[in-house]
């Protein structure tokens, strides 16, 4: 009797660990059926990804460029580059250390006019087309934050100009931190250029001159 029930109890056992087993794999399959398309859909887009939509509106703002004028440029425009540029992130990097004397109001102000003045930048230079292409070059392996994406302008003789693009991932997003246009940091440049006006005229001094380029820009490409 002995004997037959330790045989009932192995066997019972044995069909226990069965079962747990079937239902850790069960558990498993189930688990990875729904962590899969769920990382599937998580999946962001690629740092190439903010170069190519700037680069179709920049060639798109140059081949309607004198159908559109300067302000049809400037609403072609604005939002792509809201959209691919950090504006916010490198407004205060070129303020330097004056923007922690910056009031709440001078902050918004400056943020307000320094976005106004990139998006009339690119509205009065790329206004006009004669067979030019952007092509993606190259990009590196992005780590978490950061990624190097490099981009020619082929003009019709054939020059071409290249623009390496450093982007830092924010909120979910690849946002353009810096432009490196002949091995110069634009961003590096324009800290210099801001932090000379701001040591000389002050805040006031730095948004006129930045006003003053975006009204010259729409009187140069007419409205």
């Amino acid at each position: 009797m002995v004997l037959l029930e330790n045989k009932k109890k192995g066997h019972c056992r044995k069909k226990r660990t069965q079962w747990f087993r079937r239902y850790v794999l069960y558990l498993s399959v189930f688990m990875v059926a729904i962590i899969v398309p769920c990382y599937a859909n998580a999946v962001q887009p690629e740092p190439s990804q903010t170069i190519n939509n700037l680069n179709a509106a920049l060639l798109q703002s140059m081949k309607k460029g004198s159908e559109l004028g300067y302000e049809g440029r400037y609403r072609l425009l604005s939002p792509v580059i809201k959209d691919s540029f950090a504006l916010s992130h490198t407004a205060r990097i070129v303020a330097g250390g004056y923007w922690k004397t910056f009031s709440e109001e001078e902050r918004n102000v400056y943020l307000k006019t320094y976005a106004e003045w990139t998006v009339a930048t690119y509205a009065g230079r790329f206004d006009g087309y004669s067979g030019e292409q952007f092509k993606l070059i190259s990009e590196s392996l992005p780590d978490r934050f950061t990624a190097t994406v490099t981009s020619k302008l082929i003009e019709s003789n054939r020059d071409e100009v290249e623009f390496n693009y450093q982007l830092r991932r924010m909120e979910g997003e690849w946002r353009i931190v810096d432009v490196r246009i002949l091995d110069v940091s634009q961003l590096a440049l324009t800290k210099v250029q801001f932090a000379s006006i701001l040591g000389l005229k002050g805040f006031n001094g730095l948004v006129s001159m930045l006003n003053g380029k975006i009204k010259d820009m729409s009187h140069r490409n007419g409205k």
